[in-house]
């Protein structure tokens, strides 16, 4: 029997163990949660503290606040959420008010709001003084009797979305509503950008200067690839350009988001889209070598 109880003690103790290598503690400080900033390869971010690299496990879209102070992040059983505080990073908390299995969660800007997908409509969780309130869903112009998938927030709370809603060009397009008076009145199709390809999950420069989507246009190297496009003086954009095999690979790539201070991409990656099933995780990359130098001629 004590033989047993020694036995018992020592998996348990190596339990915890590994249950520290893999999750990590529960305290980082430093921003974009401690991390080392990638260089112009993707690489997973947070390993141990945000993403489960272990197969079947699933971490997508994240983001950061824009005072970079709160990260957002989707798992399978839900919304997470970490914050630094004076002890530094909080362990990710997941918001109880939010259904199992939400799509493409996006912070707004002043990290009182959440948007989210929910059963291909827009739904927005605010923050309260007694926590996370009951998500809401957001009619007309943002949601449509169509599938809405993604959407992104610039810093003036103007949304660009992922919908196959009518008047698009193919199965999914890219679209942005501008906040006029506290509401956005609605919804235009930006035709330049979408080519009926399947564009979507567009993650909006907080300037709106820049934009990166994905799609499964010719010659990707994977389910869907990244792209990114340059908003001109003028308001047009540039031509696309694809972000090449130092991000994107063989796997779906894709749940754009730009940092607050627009030196990084976040995006997920995943070898399929059912989070139940797949293995998905967050990476992060420098995006220096994409964008125009502040003190030359704009990229085409």
């Amino acid at each position: 029997m004590k033989q047993t109880k020694n036995q018992i003690v020592a998996v348990m103790v190596f339990l915890g163990i590994s249950s520290i290598q893999v999750f990590g503690k529960p305290f980082v400080e430093g921003p974009y949660l401690g991390q080392t900033p990638p260089g112009a390869t993707a690489q997973v971010f947070a390993p141990g503290l945000i993403c489960d690299t272990r197969p079947r496990q699933w971490e997508s879209h994240g983001t950061f606040s824009a005072d970079g102070k709160t990260f957002c992040f989707q798992r399978v059983s839900g919304i997470f959420i970490t914050e630094n505080t004076d002890q530094g990073w909080t362990a990710p908390k997941r918001i109880k008010s939010v259904p199992e299995i939400p799509w493409s969660p996006y912070l707004s800007p002043d990290a009182n709001s959440i948007y989210f997908m929910y059963s291909y409509d827009l739904y927005r969780c605010n923050r309260t003084a007694r926590g996370w309130a009951k998500p809401q869903k957001l009619g007309p112009p943002l949601s449509s009797p169509s599938k809405e998938l993604t959407c992104s927030l610039a810093a003036n709370n103007s949304i660009y979305l992922g919908s196959h809603r009518k008047g698009g060009r193919g199965d999914m397009d890219i679209w942005y509503a501008r906040f006029v008076n506290n509401t956005w009145p609605r919804a235009i199709n930006i035709p330049s950008m979408n080519t009926g390809l399947g564009e979507c999950h567009p993650g909006i420069a907080p300037d709106e200067s820049f934009l990166v989507f994905n799609s499964r246009r010719p010659g990707v190297l994977g389910g869907a690839d990244l792209y990114l496009i340059l908003r001109r003086p003028d308001g047009t954009w540039s031509k696309h350009r694809n972000l090449g095999p130092r991000i994107n690979t063989a796997y779906h790539d894709f749940g754009a988001y730009i940092s607050p201070d627009k030196k990084y991409l976040f995006f997920t990656r995943s070898n399929g889209w059912d989070p139940r099933i797949h293995t998905a995780d967050i990476y992060w990359v420098e995006l220096k070598e994409f964008l125009p130098d502040p003190n030359g001629p704009m990229k085409n």
